[in-house]
């Protein structure tokens, strides 16, 4: 799993597949918090998660989501560039995007439950 809540972070990812597609999910963000004159704080508003193979079988507690991505709530989950880009929202400030690549490591029961959701 990786975790995007900044520029450096999208920067950092430099070279990956999914750059330009995490960019552009990130930035116009920032950039909004930039414009409003309003502080981004990613613990309180959320971010961006890119999840691996070995995020999709297990709770996501270290996110502080008490879910298997099977089992996630999503609000809406649509299609960018080959991936699942699914957004949860536990409250009324705090949203997070998963990035999920529709890959052949996805099993059948997360790729069912994302496209439910769509």
């Amino acid at each position: 799993m990786k975790t995007f809540k900044s520029i450096a972070d999208v920067e950092q990812f430099q070279g990956h597949p999914l750059h330009d597609t995490v960019e552009s999910l990130v930035v116009p963000v920032l950039k909004f918090y930039a414009d409003s004159g309003h502080p981004y704080r990613p613990e309180n508003d959320g971010y961006l998660v890119l999840i691996e193979p070995s995020d999709v079988d297990r709770v996501l507690d270290d996110l502080d989501v008490p879910y298997r991505l099977s089992e996630v709530p999503f609000e809406g989950v649509t299609v960018v560039d080959g991936c699942f880009y699914a957004v949860y929202i536990p409250n009324n400030q705090f949203a997070l995007g998963f990035l999920i690549p529709d890959e052949a490591w996805l099993p059948g029961e997360v790729r069912r439950h994302l496209e439910a959701h769509i």
